[in-house]
């Protein structure tokens, strides 16, 4: 998603309309969720995906008549019929998309540039559009991650049914206020991978988190190591002193996934002693077996909980017998992915 902003604010700054499809309801199997989204220039080329194959065919042949009209519009699509079976598509439900035309308006720009400036820092963002007169594309705005919104006109009714919503749920939804519609877009770099070490491991695996979403921290205490060269995608490089508080200043959240992969058993412990007691959402270490027991009994010694040390994830990763650094990254985002697909967080200290 994070790509897909910067496209947007890229598009928008060159003074281009664009129109942003969100799929804002489905039902039954279809290509993607409620809240996928996918751009569309005026030439007809995409950024993003809510499917691919005819739907997203249909949905450009669609964008011509709001850039046409120069207003939004809904589309249904019945993947149940005959436009399933003639396109080899194997889903078969129903969805429901949203074509919001965007001029390239200093009103719009601002917005998305809030937006994105968001997603960077790794703070939550709700991008509201109404529906019931799309055309005003200048009642577009954000609310951000403390409820505070873009425009001071909203009224405070309308952000407290936002509010209400925001808190319950992820996914792109409908609301309806005062006989108006109102699409809400959830924006959030789901999750930030903090990568401790920055050898051969690490560097695979922030390139892959990147990719997928993740918002990438890279923390080592050698400069050779931790630098933007060895890590161009990385949205933050920290150089640590020494690994000896090296969540200091850090904001450890639920959201956060704490990856150990630094150059010795020594400062593995050391970092996992510190990451027990942070209320991290995901604490996964590279080793073995034998390496995870040796470093589990020295931890029970200093006091923690064996109950906390087994919900680490050691060894790291799922199990698809990876050998390489880049085999091991793979089932290290893998692992990520599937923690923050299903929402299961590793523990709530007590």
């Amino acid at each position: 998603m994070k790509k897909l902003i910067q496209q947007i604010c890229t598009t928008l700054g060159d003074g281009q309309d664009l129109v942003l499809v969100t799929i804002t309801s489905q039902s039954g199997s279809t290509p993607r969720l409620a809240g996928a989204k996918m751009i569309i220039l005026r030439d007809g080329r995409i950024g993003g995906t809510i499917g691919g194959g005819q739907v997203e065919a249909l949905a450009i042949q669609e964008a011509a008549h709001c850039f046409a009209s120069r207003r939004s519009m809904r589309k249904a699509f019945d993947l149940t019929n005959s436009m399933a079976a003639n396109t080899d598509m194997i889903c078969g439900g129903r969805m429901e998309v949203f074509l919001e035309y965007i001029a390239a308006n200093k009103a719009n720009r601002d917005v998305f540039r809030r937006l994105q400036e968001s997603m960077q820092s790794g703070r939550r963002i709700t991008l509201v559009c109404p529906l019931t007169d799309a055309s005003e594309e200048e009642q577009r705005f954000v609310v951000d991650h403390r409820g505070t919104p873009s425009r001071t006109e909203v009224s405070d009714s309308l952000l407290s049914a936002i509010k209400q919503v925001r808190s319950s749920t992820s996914a792109a939804t409908l609301i309806e206020h005062q006989g108006r519609e109102y699409l809400l877009s959830y924006f959030a770099v789901a999750g930030t991978v903090y990568l401790l070490g920055a050898g051969h491991v690490s560097a695979c695996t922030a390139e892959a988190a990147t990719r997928v979403g993740f918002r990438v921290v890279i923390m080592d205490d050698r400069l050779e190591f931790a630098n933007r060269e060895r890590f161009p995608l990385a949205d933050e490089i920290r150089v640590l002193p020494s690994f000896a508080n090296c969540f200091q200043g850090v904001d450890i959240d639920h959201d956060a996934y704490l990856v150990i992969v630094t150059r010795g058993h020594m400062h593995d412990m050391d970092v996992l002693d510190q990451a027990l007691q942070t209320d991290a959402g995901y604490i996964g270490m590279i080793g073995s077996r034998k390496k995870r027991n040796a470093i589990y009994n020295k931890l029970l010694d200093k006091g923690h909980k064996e109950a906390h040390l087994e919900k680490v994830h050691c060894p790291i990763g799922l199990g698809i017998e990876a050998d390489t650094p880049e085999e091991i990254a793979v089932s290290i985002v893998g692992e990520l992915i599937y923690q923050r697909a299903t929402g299961r967080k590793a523990w709530h200290l007590i």
